[in-house]
């Protein structure tokens, strides 16, 4: 099925609709060029055409002229899907748009589904699916510096990225497949934990890019919880300025997902309000929270809030949990009420002491979220897959880097390089197998 859409030559206007001064209609596709001379008329025809030449010519339905236009000529494999490819400019008057298309569908082409060009692009092999997400990534992103970093997406920095770690991590399974496999030899030791926490913190240095790539694109996701009554809702409108979530002293109050924009100078914050996380009774209130842990498993930063005024209870233990696999930080809220803002022992971060009634002491929570939606440093456009592998890459580097045998060792770098690659596992211990043979001349 695929391979017979390969054959289709395909059809679509390249411009966005409305009136413009121009339009381009792009037509790519195996016989794209006889094709379009069916439609075109000029001094001379598309099929000797040069590849990356204009011509001047006349888009003609029998002997009526519909539109004069500028055919721009690609030949394969020197255009952006590989194949011929012709881009008419046209006066940009949606019905002349319009017009040609048809008239291109009728003599045989098809109208190209959303994103067949680069589709295209990447089962020809011109696009890996890192640049393919960059495609789109330079068409929505809002800043300049968010284009900047599309762009250098799309010339391959993050396939070099992702090629590097795979390439480093193979590298120490192969050390330690060496020195299981054939203890007999004289294999030089080398000290792994150094190297796996050089690798776990250049994880965590992409994870944050990834997370600088989802602010430019559509705000930093940003998720309040905390137990019911501890003071959510009021954090929610104290930070966006306006009363959005509704506020009692009945603990589950908030049952709906309550969103807000939050337009800070360095991006945007997408906050989201749920229901309280804890033990729920009715069946409303499951569903309630069922839906808060859903939000915050798609959040990309937790802002967990605690109760000053009743301390560190067991069921704060299960929601500090949560910061162990999202970037998040910890809210003391109604330090107004105590003398003395509790304290918490092996957190990471240092836990910040608010009053959110009152709305004292946010700037340092403000500044925590203009730092982390902040498109400076290093960013990434990733799709939710090449994320998941990112951090299942990161779970078993740090057990890898826990391990205490060998063998338990090399199991977690095994499945941190397949994460990584995709690799098939048995093409994997193939590959590791000559990389000692090729590196270590075992048994020479």
């Amino acid at each position: 099925m695929l391979l017979e859409r390969l054959q289709d030559v395909i059809v679509a206007p390249a411009t966005p609709g409305g009136r413009s001064a121009l339009a381009i209609v792009r037509v790519s596709g195996p016989k794209t060029l006889r094709m379009c001379d069916q439609i075109f008329k000029g001094r001379k025809r598309l099929i000797g055409a040069r590849g990356h030449q204009l011509l001047n010519g006349f888009i003609v339905e029998g002997e009526e002229i519909v539109d004069e236009a500028l055919a721009a000529v690609y030949r394969a494999p020197h255009s952006y899907t590989t194949e011929d490819t012709v881009e008419f400019s046209l006066h940009g008057n949606p019905l002349i748009v319009e017009r040609v298309t048809d008239l291109l569908i009728g003599i045989g082409a098809r109208l190209a589904r959303p994103g067949e060009f680069t589709e295209r692009a990447f089962l020809h092999g011109r696009l890996d699916v890192t640049q393919a997400e960059a495609v789109l990534a330079t068409i929505e992103a809002r800043t300049l510096k968010g284009i900047k970093a599309a762009l250098a997406q799309l010339r391959g920095d993050l396939a070099k990225e992702l090629e590097g770690l795979s390439d480093r991590v193979r590298w120490l399974l192969t050390l330690l497949q060496a020195q299981l496999e054939f203890p007999e030899e004289d294999i030089q030791e080398e000290s792994l934990e150094p190297m796996l926490e050089e690798l776990i913190a250049d994880t965590k240095r992409l994870e944050r890019a990834f997370r600088r790539g989802r602010s430019q694109r559509k705000g930093l996701a940003v998720m309040i919880l905390g137990r019911p009554n501890v003071g959510k809702s009021t954090l929610f409108n104290a930070l966006l300025g306006e009363e959005r979530s509704i506020v009692t002293p009945v603990p589950g109050t908030t049952r709906d997902l309550v969103t807000g924009t939050l337009r800070l100078p360095t991006g945007q914050v997408r906050l989201f309000d749920g229901a309280g996380i804890g033990i729920a009774e009715s069946l409303p209130d499951q569903c309630a929270v069922r839906r808060a842990i859903g939000a915050v498993n798609r959040a990309d930063f937790l802002l967990v809030i605690l109760d000053a005024t009743s301390g560190f209870v067991p069921a704060d233990a299960e929601l500090l949990k949560l910061l162990r696999k999202k970037p998040g930080m910890i809210v003391w809220n109604k330090t107004d009420a105590v003398k003395e803002v509790p304290s918490l022992e092996n957190v990471s971060g240092e836990p910040i002491g608010i009053s959110a009634l009152k709305r004292k002491n946010l700037s340092p929570l403000l500044d925590r979220l203009k730092e982390e939606a902040s498109s400076q440093g290093e960013t990434f456009f990733a799709n939710r897959f090449q994320e998941e592998r990112l951090e299942h890459l990161a779970v078993h580097l740090r057990s890898a880097l826990d391990a205490q045998y060998l063998d338990m060792r090399a199991k977690e770098l095994r499945e941190a390089l397949a994460d990584v690659t995709g690799t098939d596992r048995s093409a994997l211990d193939q590959r590791i197998l000559e990389e000692i043979f090729s590196r270590f001349c075992v048994g020479k």
